[in-house]
């Protein structure tokens, strides 16, 4: 981990969309002074924090979120991943997952409902992540 005084700023934002519906937006911050980016989520429906709050990932992860959708609904949030990490999920509904990061920052095993998927912040800055049910099922 670099040792800075951090100073952190808005950069920029991603939203996360069911079939064109705001579901939740990801702020990302940076750090004027070492570059560092971190990630704070406000999901739709769900109360504001009352402080942002910046976890710290290692230096070898990269920021991204994660998407469970179903036919009704999308639940996000951000996270560090890197290839080979093991990553545990506990949908809405309960069910619990176990996922392994791929080389290419996609989840094994990939089947099934809900439909879980990862996007990397870095790819996605100021833009919308379409993480509709019927449009990922169309995808495949």
């Amino acid at each position: 981990m670099v040792d800075c005084d951090h100073e952190i700023v808005f950069a920029a934002m991603v939203n996360v969309n069911r079939d064109n519906y705001l579901q939740g937006v990801v702020d990302v911050w940076r750090c004027r002074k070492c570059k560092k980016v971190f990630c704070d989520d406000k999901r739709y429906g769900e109360p504001l924090k009352p402080s942002v709050g910046f976890e710290l990932i290692s230096d070898d992860e990269e920021w991204a979120v994660l998407t469970c959708t179903t036919p009704k609904e999308v639940y996000m949030h951000s996270l560090g991943v890197k290839p080979g990490k093991k990553v545990k999920h506990t949908c809405k509904s309960g069910e619990e997952h176990e996922f392994t990061v791929r080389e290419d920052y996609s989840l094994e095993p990939s089947a099934g409902t809900p439909i879980h998927r990862l996007y990397l912040v870095k790819d996605n800055m100021n833009r919308n992540i379409e993480a509709g049910y019927y449009n990922l099922t169309m995808v495949r």
